[in-house]
């Protein structure tokens, strides 16, 4: 029923990309740039996955999976570039070196080939994502950025990433343990509804924030 909710993903993507464009003026430097440039990422990817069993006859696993391993990595990177504290940045590169050693492990023990969902290294990917993040936005409720917390698209960035992929992994750890049924149906909507709230908070976050606050 709710199938072809799933196609329209990707406009919101167009959407937020194309308001990260126009908001290019606020975003003074590269790690600011690079969230926009994630989204369009994220669309050419979305491209490339629509058509891949196509081009290929292989399902697009081998495309999410890729995908997976970059985004994470990037998110991680981010969220470090925003930690003041020197431990916490050493805390975000160790994790970033567990969730790439998750990945192959996930490759070489569970999955044995890239033709697979690779949920347990997606689930710790979230997890530490979902740790850096819990400091980043202790570190900030504890300095004066906290006045001013709403005009950094660095927040909405990350609440976003949150806002996705915390009840998006409890979604597959449930097909994945406990053998329920993926109904394509209820998937489309939970990824049509997911996506719309995520890329709700970049667009706010693009016409909300502040130049210097983007640092």
């Amino acid at each position: 029923m709710f199938e072809f909710l799933r196609s329209y993903v990707i406009y919101f993507a167009l959407l937020s990309g194309i308001i990260g464009l126009i908001s290019l003026h606020k975003l003074p430097d590269t790690k600011a740039k690079s969230l926009v440039i994630l989204i369009w990422f994220s669309i050419l990817i979305e491209i490339v996955g629509y058509y891949f069993t196509y081009w290929t006859g292989l399902l697009n696993y081998y495309v999410y999976n890729f995908y997976m391993l970059i985004s994470i990595s990037a998110y991680i990177l981010i969220i470090r570039s925003l930690l003041p504290k020197r431990n916490n940045k050493i805390s975000a590169m160790l994790f970033l070196i567990l969730f790439v050693f998750s990945f192959f492990l996930n490759l070489l023990f569970f999955e044995k080939d890239m033709n697979n969902s690779f949920i347990y290294s997606f689930a710790v990917g979230v997890l530490v994502v979902m740790i850096l993040s819990c400091l980043y936005l202790v570190e900030i409720f504890n300095s004066d950025k906290i006045l001013n917390f709403k005009k950094s698209v660095f927040f909405w960035y990350i609440l976003g990433i949150l806002v996705f992929h915390v009840p998006f992994l409890p979604f597959m750890l449930a097909i994945k343990w406990f053998l329920v049924k993926q109904d394509e149906s209820i998937f489309s909507l939970v990824l049509f509804i997911l996506n719309f709230l995520t890329h709700s908070c970049f667009i706010i976050g693009f016409l909300w924030s502040e130049k210097k606050y983007n640092y």
